[in-house]
């Protein structure tokens, strides 16, 4: 079985083409995306100023605290105020998104907002802080007036509450989805072998097929040296692009390598499989087959999010099944559990899931490879 090994691998080794779409062209795409916004993956915290409005409704001493409170947050690069002539036109700015929140500057300081997302959040600890802040105030003036300006200067720190933490207590940038995506992209490029390889398999599709074919070999024997074989090729070479990523560009992935390898493994076993299973379900040629194999690695990681950061987002919120079983996006959900989320048991259902998907692929594909008869070669 040794030499099966080694004949196989050489075998592997030799196309040319099926290994820069496995082990190239993801470290192309790696580095494009690295030139890109690279020092943005890196960085723990993201800069984001909010854009915002206030309409003045009462002119009082308030109203300048709460003019000069929302000046210091634009100061801080917290919020970015914008200025519109009427009330009418800022309310159509906020319904339109143009804007995230309207501050109105009343006798109490208040908020609009139109959505329920991450900028309101941080706009609604905003107001929370500074009206918190005021009644505070408001006590010591009464009770200890000599603390006064101490207290006055607490009011312009809330930095902290918009630095981007994971719930581990690690910070972390939302340019790091580009990195997940294309990992679990490459590990789908293990397609590429499986369809090579059953295309060598099958007899009436290629020479070398109708060869292995007459061989005394047991044919279980063949199948299992050739998945084992193409699946090392593909793990080793996604091991690397990993190894690139981090060590290349200095993008953490997280502090659990035993879980990064072992995902990586489970994503590599999909890909080759759901190859095998592309390339003997059908007797089209190769080249029709290696342009199905583009598409069928190519529309899981966009839907994962490789082209549009936020694609993810959008299927699950108009077709979250579609996350659940889609390859791609249950890889990128499960490095982002490594890395970001400290939530065990979302990773171990991305497990099960990869696992029960892989064994389901598997069978698939060596029952399509056993069953194949020929009447004469």
């Amino acid at each position: 079985m040794r030499h099966l090994f080694i004949y196989r691998l050489k075998q592997t080794l030799r196309d040319r083409s099926i290994l820069f779409w496995t082990i190239a062209f993801p470290m192309i795409l790696g580095t494009f995306f690295f030139m890109a916004f690279g020092d943005l993956a890196k960085h723990d915290e993201i800069a984001t100023e909010i854009p915002i409005a206030m309409v003045v409704r009462a002119q009082s001493a308030q109203t300048e605290t709460q003019k000069a409170f929302l000046a210091e947050m634009e100061k801080e690069k917290l919020v970015s105020i914008k200025s519109y002539s009427t009330e009418k036109i800022a309310e159509e700015k906020l319904e339109d998104g143009k804007i995230s929140g309207l501050f109105y500057l009343n006798q109490d300081l208040s908020l609009t907002v139109t959505k329920s997302d991450l900028n309101a959040s941080i706009l609604k600890l905003i107001l929370d802080s500074y009206n918190k802040n005021v009644a505070m105030i408001s006590d010591i003036a009464k009770e200890h007036p000599e603390k006064l300006p101490a207290a006055i200067a607490t009011m312009s720190d809330l930095k902290p509450a918009v630095k981007a933490v994971a719930p581990n207590g690690k910070t972390t940038s939302s340019f790091l989805q580009y990195f997940f995506a294309l990992i679990a992209y490459a590990c789908l490029s293990g397609v590429f072998l499986g369809v090579n390889n059953s295309f060598e398999t099958q007899a009436n599709l290629s020479a070398l097929g109708a060869r292995r074919s007459i061989s005394p070999t047991p044919k279980l024997t063949l199948i299992l040296v050739d998945f084992i074989v193409i699946l090392m090729v593909d793990f080793i070479s996604v091991l690397l692009l990993t190894l690139y990523i981090t060590k290349g560009f200095g993008i953490s992935l997280g502090d659990n390598l035993f879980g990064i390898i072992v995902t990586v493994l489970m994503g590599c076993v999909i890909g080759v499989s759901l190859g095998i299973v592309l390339g003997a379900s059908n007797k089209a040629s190769i080249n029709l087959k290696m342009g199905l194999t583009v598409a069928l690695t190519l529309v899981p990681s966009f839907l994962a999010g490789l082209m549009f950061q936020n694609m993810g987002i959008i299927v699950e919120k108009y077709c979250p099944l579609l996350n659940r079983i889609n390859p791609a996006a249950v890889l990128a959900d499960a490095f982002y559990c490594l890395s970001v989320y400290d939530n065990p048991a979302r990773y171990a259902r991305d497990m099960w899931t990869l696992a029960i998907m892989s064994v389901i692929c598997i069978a698939i594909a060596f029952s399509l490879l056993r069953r194949e008869r020929y009447d004469s070669i």
